[in-house]
């Protein structure tokens, strides 16, 4: 058989996207100190554009898709052309971080214009593909803890296998998007030592990276299958099919030697240092605080203020402890009254995403309504003078409204809101046919994933994650794209 290059990469090129992505995040591990950034941020970006090149060539529905393109590109030019009305502190991390932001829809629609007509062989390809870089991400894991080369996932406390991933978060979601996909396959094969091992496999990579998204996940994906098989062999168990006992069992004990051995796990380590420390420290906090409120009268962060000789003892005493970024930007006083409105603890100070927000919030305070409408730039979250870093948003979703003000995160959520709505639909008008394993599979990923983007972040603005949302919701437009036939021959 003649071995055809083209043929394969013709019909096997949205396969190997997919299973592209673990190799392009161990580049981009490798390449983290790069100063110029990592090949494999180039190849995502060159994806962005060469993408809906793609479908230009194909789809017959070029007016639309342009539009759908157009209405991105317009809001991009509103937000840049405000950031010049203000003045710009750097244009370029402004729009390379805006690029990574529209990477999600606009791999999104490119997909769904470029598969619309044909396909039928898409499901299954991301299932295998899945599959692969479950596998793939789990070897790499354990070869990097096994010689060295990798990370703890919380490196303060040698907590948790990241291996040779640059962001734990980002590696947490991943891992619960492709999860659901490996037990929906095992299940389908109906063989169950493989529905065994993939299900071990699957609980040991979660409960070891040691983030709370992928703790979390053990009990949403287990139990939730655990639910669905119920479920499903009540909505059709006229059909005879029997109930899943073993994969039930298995399922089932999966998540009770999760709860009974949660004091062994990385994610209990990593809490029980983080409360020590804040304990310890908020008793010597309290201490000090109690002496400079008179012995501890209670008093309001606003009576404090108002009497100089305690407000100068509390600023001495609190502002080394408040966050340098916020200090330098605002001042300790503002800090305290507008960030906080309280006297902070230690457990507050220690909240670094919190804080982040508190830091956003005090710069919306700042921006006038036509930066509120079209969000601040970027690089004002970052740290030109402490040294800090970036103080970028950890949580998605604040990070969409105080970057992108109410248009840019009212368009973005209306555009997740479309697939919500696409998927009620589908259930109400079509409930039967909506009662499979595989579109349980991506309501569950989908749920997961738009929980994670709030819980975690590092979801909605991380190509290398948002890339499996993409995939998700052109899964779910295809999936739910069958209820008109079914309302029509209702009425034939």
């Amino acid at each position: 058989m003649e071995f055809d290059i083209k043929d394969i990469l013709k019909r096997y090129w949205f396969s190997i996207l997919i299973m592209a992505q673990p190799i392009l995040d161990i580049i981009a591990y490798f390449q983290q100190d790069n100063a110029i950034g990592s090949a494999a941020g180039y190849l995502r970006l060159v994806v962005m554009v060469i993408l809906p090149i793609m479908v230009l060539f194909k789809t017959k529905k070029k007016k639309s898709f342009l539009a759908w393109l157009a209405v991105i590109g317009i809001y991009c030019v509103l937000h840049i052309a405000n950031c010049f009305r203000v003045g710009y502190i750097s244009i370029f991390q402004d729009v390379a971080y805006m690029a990574r932001v529209i990477q999600m829809p606009v791999i999104t629609i490119s997909l769904i214009y470029y598969f619309e007509e044909d396909h039928a062989a898409v499901n299954h390809q991301v299932e295998k593909s899945f599959y692969f870089n479950s596998v793939l991400i789990f070897v790499s894991v354990i070869i990097a803890f096994l010689t060295g080369t990798g990370e703890y996932t919380y490196v303060l406390y040698d907590a948790g296998l990241k291996g040779w991933f640059q962001n734990a978060n980002g590696q947490s979601i991943i891992l619960a998007s492709l999860i659901p996909f490996m037990l929906s396959y095992s299940l389908k094969k109906k063989k169950f030592i493989f529905l065994l091992l993939t299900s071990v496999f699957s609980w040991f990579i979660l409960i070891s990276n040691g983030t709370k998204v992928d703790y979390y996940a053990i009990f949403i994906i287990f139990g939730g299958y655990f639910i669905y098989l119920i479920f499903e062999y009540w909505v059709i168990r006229k059909e005879n099919k029997k109930l899943n006992l073993p994969a039930l069992c298995l399922f089932a004990l999966l998540m009770v030697v999760s709860v009974v051995g949660y004091d062994y796990t990385p994610r209990a380590k990593v809490d029980l240092g983080n409360t020590t420390a804040r304990e310890d420290e908020n008793v010597e906090m309290n201490e000090a605080l109690s002496s400079i409120q008179n012995s501890g009268e209670s008093m309001t962060i606003e009576e404090m203020m108002a009497d100089p000789e305690i407000k100068d003892e509390l600023l001495t005493y609190l502002t080394p402890k408040l966050p340098p970024i916020l200090v330098d930007r605002f001042g300790a006083e503002r800090v305290l009254v507008e960030g906080y409105g309280y006297i902070p603890d230690a457990y507050m100070l220690a909240d670094t995403r919190a804080n982040k927000v508190r830091f956003a919030q005090m710069l919306w305070s700042d921006s006038d309504m036509l930066t509120r409408l079209v969000g601040f730039e970027y690089s004002n979250v970052i740290d030109y003078v402490g040294n800090e870093g970036t103080y970028d948003l950890e949580n998605d979703y604040p990070a969409l409204f105080y970057y992108y003000g109410y248009l840019g995160c009212g368009l973005y959520l209306l555009f997740l809101g479309y697939f919500v709505f696409r998927l009620a639909r589908k259930v109400i008008f079509d409930f039967k046919n909506s009662v499979n394993l595989f579109n349980f599979s991506l309501l569950l990923v989908f749920g997961i994933q738009l929980f994670a983007a709030q819980l975690s972040g590092a979801i909605l603005r991380r190509p290398n994650v948002s890339i499996y949302l993409s995939i998700v919701l052109m899964l779910i437009y295809f999936q739910t794209d069958h209820w008109k036939k079914v309302k029509e021959d209702t009425h034939a």
